[in-house]
């Protein structure tokens, strides 16, 4: 069994199995922030806890916490950044559209991070869950400019993220083979189209770009400095 083959097994394996699992310690974090979040809104909307408010809680988070392009817009502009704004970059990954929503990020976070996690220092594990969705929630509002459908929420930045950093990892590990470094962009594909499937489901918008700019940036950032042996060959081409 070639190693390509035996990723995808864990990888189906780790989608299938209970989500009570021995993940990475910054895996469980993120997965763990992200359910906390939603079971809070979750409950509000159930008017479980809040009160008569409460069902409004998640809207309200939205407003607050997701990513706005045209936020953005208006903070280059006039060149003002206030916390409460920069915030949103953030804070947009663990703000969801309904427990599905978050459910679908949970599952996908938990099984790819397992994959990446355990290759990946906590360092680099962390920078590419933080610092990715950053960046290309940057790169998102400046594609969308002021237009009012420029909202972004959820941790599918995060997802696509990692999708970079696996592929990455299956592409080096092809060590040259091109017919098995081309199939290594096949989990892309499948999670666009599985992304798309939901959108019909729960999320809709232009929410891909995002998406889309988070594997750039997961895969090159693996590939330059992030992945296992990645700084120290850079170094050693900035040398030679």
């Amino acid at each position: 069994m070639t190693d390509e083959q035996d990723d995808d097994e864990r990888l189906l394996r780790d989608l299938n199995s209970s989500p009570i699992n021995a993940l990475p310690g910054m895996v469980w974090l993120l997965v763990l922030l992200i359910a906390a979040i939603e079971l809070l809104l979750t409950a509000a909307g159930y008017g479980l806890i809040g009160g008569p408010s409460g069902v409004g809680w998640r809207i309200e988070a939205i407003q607050r916490f997701a990513y706005s392009s045209a936020v953005q817009s208006w903070m280059l502009e006039t060149w003002r950044f206030p916390p409460m704004h920069l915030v949103r970059y953030l804070s947009f990954p663990f703000i969801h559209a309904g427990a599905m929503h978050a459910i679908f990020a949970i599952v996908l976070i938990a099984a790819l991070g397992k994959m990446v996690g355990e290759r990946f220092s906590a360092g680099a594990f962390l920078i590419l869950a933080v610092l990715v969705p950053v960046l290309s929630a940057i790169v998102f509002g400046l594609v969308m400019g002021e237009d009012q459908l420029g909202w972004l929420f959820g941790a599918m930045p995060t997802v696509f993220a990692l999708v970079g950093a696996f592929t990455w990892m299956r592409f080096r590990d092809a060590q040259g083979d091109r017919a098995k470094q081309r199939r290594a962009f096949g989990m892309i594909a499948v999670l666009l189209g599985a992304r798309l499937a939901f959108g019909v489901m729960a999320e809709t918008g232009p929410g891909w770009i995002a998406e889309v700019a988070a594997f750039a940036f997961g895969f090159g950032l693996s590939a330059l400095v992030l992945g296992p042996g990645s700084w120290r060959r850079l170094r050693a081409r900035i040398r030679g």
